[in-house]
């Protein structure tokens, strides 16, 4: 694979909704990070019509920071691909901004693209509540499998219990890649907008393009969860467009026709039989996902 033409450095995209105070607690991090490589960089806030006062807190204490907006409050897919537009170093980095960085990340993450055919690395994200030493899980690389008619992960520690299709990594909280090859995919699918499940989409279809991804332990980030989405949707919405988004994923990904198979019975089973559980949110789900996957 041939080397991406950019200019060697790190362009770093962060999709930001009234995230003030995140930004102020987690942008210190990123730039020592950043600085730790020696390399040429650029931040990207984008913002996606926020609320509060993250775009005046930045244009007055980080004014070399590039802020690029979104047309209409959209969701995470939109806000980066908005960014990511705008990169213009040969790797790009997406990331929350409730993450901090372990100051070796970015040093330690450039050394795997000396293999030509990647196209991003993913490290350990150890997933904190509201102090850093709460620790509720450290993610790190995963195994894809497919069950009842879904693609599904679990943990890669768990593969000897499971019928797995491969490792993976998700690409969605913080992750490395080359830039080039993140804007031939063309970023994010933004049918998966607001949120869930373009973490999975991704990876899935740099896969199928033939590039290849690793997991690297050595990169490490602090993820404060639930900071973000957890604030600014209600728990409704978020089951909804959770599920939505596995219909969408299905249906671009299952490439076989015994999955396909597989898929169609278990969904025309719970189309003939949610109703008496009176789960309607199951068919708003159904037919919200029919009218988005038609869009593009």
């Amino acid at each position: 694979m041939k080397e991406s033409d950019d200019e060697m450095g790190i362009s770093v995209v962060l999709p930001n909704y009234n995230g003030r105070y995140l930004l102020e607690k987690n942008l210190p991090s990123l730039h020592d990070a950043l600085e730790e490589t020696e390399l040429p960089y650029q931040i990207i806030v984008s913002d996606d019509c926020s609320t509060d006062d993250s775009v005046e807190y930045l244009k007055h204490s980080y004014p070399l920071i590039t802020i690029v907006s979104t047309l209409e409050n959209s969701g995470f897919s939109t806000a980066c691909n908005t960014g990511i537009a705008v990169t213009q170093y040969r790797y790009t980095c997406v990331v929350n901004t409730d993450v901090s960085f372990d100051a070796k990340y970015f040093k330690n993450a450039i050394e795997y693209f000396e293999n030509p055919d990647l196209f991003a690395i993913k490290g350990d994200i150890i997933n904190y509540i509201d102090q850093p030493d709460k620790v509720v899980n450290v993610e790190k690389e995963l195994v894809l499998y497919f069950k009842r008619g879904f693609f599904k992960y679990k943990p890669a520690e768990k593969r000897n219990k499971i019928r797995y299709d491969r490792p993976i990594v998700l690409l969605g909280c913080c992750f490395v890649c080359r830039t080039d090859l993140l804007k031939k995919l063309g970023g994010y699918d933004e049918r998966f907008s607001p949120y869930y499940w373009e973490d999975l989409d991704l990876p899935l279809t740099a896969l199928e393009k033939g590039y290849e991804l690793a997991y690297a332990p050595n990169c490490i980030i602090y993820h404060q969860t639930s900071s973000t989405i957890g604030k600014t949707s209600s728990n409704v919405k978020r089951s909804l467009m959770s599920r939505r988004n596995k219909f969408i994923l299905a249906w671009k990904h299952i490439n076989s026709p015994s999955r396909w198979a597989i898929h169609t019975f278990f969904v025309v089973a719970s189309l003939c039989t949610r109703w008496i559980a009176l789960d309607w949110g199951y068919y708003l789900s159904f037919s919200y996902a029919v009218s988005k996957f038609r869009k593009k």
